[in-house]
């Protein structure tokens, strides 16, 4: 019988616990760390650890398989093991660490839950009492002298939690994330000032397939703009969809997704129209490519537009269009960075900017017609030191109406410009404090602006 040293035996082993405890801390970092929507910036981070996981894993698959085949050699060495014949009675006999650890059931869950607590206090001058004082939206920008001379507001409704769960199965790793902010309807600010949750996002991943609700695929957080308030341009949309991401090599991957369709349209009194009469899911496809530069990201959009009797009892029409939405994020110097977007279609509108546009508009024959929008954004943030940083951001949209089909009261563009001075004390806490310039045009030549001063008090857990 084969006779391995103490020494060997013992170094194979140490080797062995090693591996084991690296691929736990990954498997821990990949279960408690930021996969949500909001922190896609750490998705480079994840797919390199995951990358490094596997390898490891494999590894360690590798180790066991060597330690398995010399079970008898183990024994005649000095270290000492628990025979099972010796055990008490009604006492399970205990395993080796080897054995024990490859028992371990391989669907075992791992639970997190976080957040955020945030504290906003905003100042708008001139202000809008008919629309939210937090939120920066074309169409809310007062015109001409009109609007209120100065509105302040406290809110914590940017306050949000995250529940998730991770395992490792034979098909890959299997995550779920649920995540619930206070942006839902409002209460009474004269009592309680309650904000009712709403669901921000909530999907399962297996692998590559997801399903569930979550950022658009059309959209890329990577390249978000660095604002307190979401700027008057910009891609976002979260809904309901099936996804699959290819990784076709180390530095660039493909998504393809089919997603909650909703049609807006315009009418002739400016009102907007929503049919609910869509037969086919939004298509959108996405390139994504890394570098130790930055990230950049190619995004197309396929949807029918649709009205089944909305406006005209029994007169169906519909069109099909599409959008494109180039972005990225490239790194400048140290931790410095510039953030960038273009978008451009006849389908954009609920994709950008919370809907400020819609898809087209609909006569009063019950015809529709897609209109051309375009917006871009440009975000440069500056690390003064590890503590402070410095940003400013320019946005603008600007969307082709056709003044035969909807009013001149629509808006015809709007831009913001921001400066954020942000400093981060302590570990996942954030002060800052923004201002922002807002100006909008109306197709009837009427202009508005509005200045705003935004602070914000962020600690995440």
């Amino acid at each position: 019988m084969r006779r391995i040293s103490t020494t060997s035996w013992m170094l194979n082993h140490s080797l062995l616990q090693f591996f084991r405890l690296v691929v736990v801390l990954l498997l821990t970092l990949l279960a408690t760390g930021s996969w949500a929507g909001e922190e896609m910036s750490s998705g480079e981070e994840a797919r390199q650890l995951r990358e490094l996981m596997y390898q490891l894993k494999h590894r360690v698959e590798v180790l066991e398989r060597q330690q398995l085949k010399q079970p008898t050699a183990i024994r005649e060495t000095s270290v000492s093991t628990p025979s099972p014949q010796i055990a008490p009675k009604n006492q399970k006999a205990s395993l080796p660490i080897d054995r024990a650890f490859l028992e371990q059931p391989r669907n075992k869950i791992d639970f997190s839950f976080g957040g955020q607590i945030v504290v906003e206090a905003v100042s708008n001058w001139p202000g809008n009492s008919s629309t939210s004082e937090f939120d920066l939206l074309p169409a809310s920008v007062p015109i001409g002298s009109g609007g209120e001379n100065g509105q302040f507001a406290f809110s914590a409704r940017e306050t949000r939690f995250w529940f998730k769960t991770a395992s490792m199965t034979k098909l890959g790793l299997f995550k779920t994330l649920l995540e619930m902010d206070f942006k839902g309807s409002t209460g009474d600010e004269r009592v309680n000032n309650s904000h009712n949750p709403r669901m921000r996002h909530g999907y399962a991943q297996l692998g590559s397939f997801a399903i569930g609700q979550t950022e658009s695929t059309f959209a890329n957080l990577l390249a978000w703009p660095d604002t307190i308030p979401d700027a008057i341009a910009y891609i976002s949309n979260r809904q309901a969809m099936i996804r699959w991401t290819q990784k076709l090599d180390e530095d660039f991957s493909m998504q393809i997704a089919l997603e909650n369709p909703e049609t807006t349209l315009t009418n002739a009194s400016g009102t907007r129209i929503t049919p609910s009469d869509d037969r086919f899911p939004d298509l959108a496809v996405k390139g994504l490519w890394y570098s130790e530069r930055g990230s950049l990201a190619l995004s197309g959009l396929l949807r029918e537009i649709r009205s089944d009797g909305a406006v005209v009892g029994g007169v169906e029409d519909s069109k099909v269009g599409g959008a494109l939405h180039f972005s990225g994020r490239l790194n400048t110097r140290g931790s410095d960075n510039v953030r960038f977007g273009l978008a451009g279609g006849n389908t954009l509108g609920r994709y950008a900017s919370l809907n400020s546009f819609n898809d087209g508009s609909i006569d009063a024959n019950g015809q529709i017609e897609l209109h051309m929008l375009y917006l871009g954004y440009l975000s440069y943030q500056y690390w003064l030191n590890e503590h402070w940083r410095l940003t400013t951001t320019a946005t603008h949209i600007q969307a082709d109406n056709d003044l035969s089909r909807v009013p001149d009261s629509t808006v015809k563009y709007a831009e913001s410009f921001h400066l954020r001075l942000s400093w981060l004390p302590l570990l996942r806490t954030n002060f800052s404090l923004e201002y922002a310039h807002v100006r909008s045009e109306l197709e009837s030549g009427l202009e508005g602006e509005q200045n705003r001063l935004h602070f914000s008090a962020l600690y995440r857990f």
